[in-house]
């Protein structure tokens, strides 16, 4: 009896960082900001029951499977969770440092997807044969990346506007490459970003705005002076004010509506019964107001929510600029991408095709944006007091 008690003793002691000496080896690393890592780890599980609930039907029919996409999106999420923790413990500049190498793997995947022959008569993909890998996530992620080394290196130089120009001057050939595939939104929800991460390095005001609107007329004149995406626009324009427009953005509200303030109850939605297109990419938030109510979508824009504002507080504590602009350019990326899917979803928005971060169906998404918060979280190490 004093043996077994013994040898489950050794186990445990085995087991305990504290005992086996893991606390000493990683003596050096401070913990990571808990809350960051506990909002991303809801938002990918309730995205993941979310992306079985609303999938089965389309799944069983495409496939024969229904459990289809939800077995590759538990795949995605168990990467995304072992991404999250090793970048974490990366230091943060590291990725300072080879950041031009970083923008070049972007600038070259979505010129690939650009030359590549199409997948559903688009250029958004590149097949890697079980896997599609969507570039113009990863040039988002290199982009933040870049800018962030870019203008942290400049200091208070920034304030000069031809300091900084050459920054959009980039943006502006990522974003012809990237409307050329077509992702107008992808390039929308950069020039937000940069235009963030412009304020957040002190470059004036005078100087920020007029950028904006040469930004703004340009859009302008890629939707209406080159028809592109016109019709979607159209349409969006024609929902506001009756019950036409979208069908897709019309079957959204009616899902967000149904829900009412509890919902029908997980698994109970009859909005994926091929009413609601994408249930479980760009529309889960409807799928989730559908089934879980006004509380399901409230809890996750609070954990969105809670997510940029620690991410922001890292930033303001950061032990350096580099880390300081890091964790602006990725909260505020993550905020322009839910806040733009959500308006979709509520008919505020043109439809763009942005997917929920962390929440909706697909690798690539979910796995730039699990390196980007391991970055955040690599920052917020090195100011959080121990506890």
């Amino acid at each position: 009896m004093t043996r077994t008690i013994a040898l489950a003793h050794g186990i445990f002691d085995l087991l305990n960082p504290a005992k086996a000496g893991f606390t000493r080896r990683f003596s050096k690393v401070p913990p990571a900001d808990r809350l960051i890592w506990l909002s991303a780890m809801f938002l990918m599980a309730l995205g993941s029951i979310m992306v079985l609930s609303s999938s089965v039907m389309l799944a069983d029919r495409k496939f024969g499977s229904p459990g289809f996409f939800w077995t590759r999106q538990l795949i995605w999420w168990a990467m995304a969770t072992a991404l999250l923790l090793t970048v974490s413990r990366i230091d943060h500049r590291f990725f300072k440092k080879y950041a031009p190498h970083l923008l070049l793997l972007g600038f070259g995947l979505i010129s690939l997807a650009r030359l590549l022959p199409p997948i559903k008569d688009v250029h958004r993909w590149i097949d890697l044969g079980p896997f599609r890998l969507q570039p113009a996530e990863v040039f988002r992620l290199t982009l933040i990346i870049y800018a962030a080394a870019f203008l942290a290196k400049r200091g208070e130089e920034i304030v000069e506007w031809k300091k900084w120009f050459p920054l959009l001057i980039i943006l502006g050939v990522g974003s012809v490459i990237l409307i050329s595939l077509p992702e107008f939104s992808a390039a929308l929800t950069l020039w937000s970003t940069t235009g963030i991460l412009l304020i957040a390095a002190g470059v004036r005001w005078r100087h920020v705005l007029p950028a904006a609107g040469v930004a703004v007329v340009a859009a302008f004149v890629v939707v209406y002076g080159l028809g592109y995406k016109k019709a979607r626009v159209e349409e969006w324009q024609s929902g506001l004010t009756v019950t036409e427009g979208s069908y897709q953005v019309r079957q959204s509200k009616m899902a967000l509506g149904s829900g009412g303030l509890l919902g029908e109850g997980l698994g109970e939605g009859r909005a994926k019964m091929s009413y609601l297109p994408e249930p479980h990419t760009d529309f889960i938030i409807s799928s989730i107001g559908e089934e879980l109510g006004l509380i399901g979508v409230t809890l996750v824009w609070g954990a969105l929510g809670l997510l940029v504002y620690r991410g922001w507080r890292a930033a303001m504590r950061a032990p350096d600029r580099f880390g300081y602009l890091l964790c602006i350019g990725i909260g505020g990326s993550l905020f322009v991408n839910a806040s733009l899917n959500t308006m979709v979803a509520t008919g505020l928005s043109p439809v763009t095709g942005l997917p929920l971060p962390l929440v909706s169906y697909g690798g690539s998404s979910l796995l730039c944006t699990a390196f980007g918060w391991g970055m955040v979280l690599n920052v917020s190490r090195f100011h959080l007091p121990q506890s």
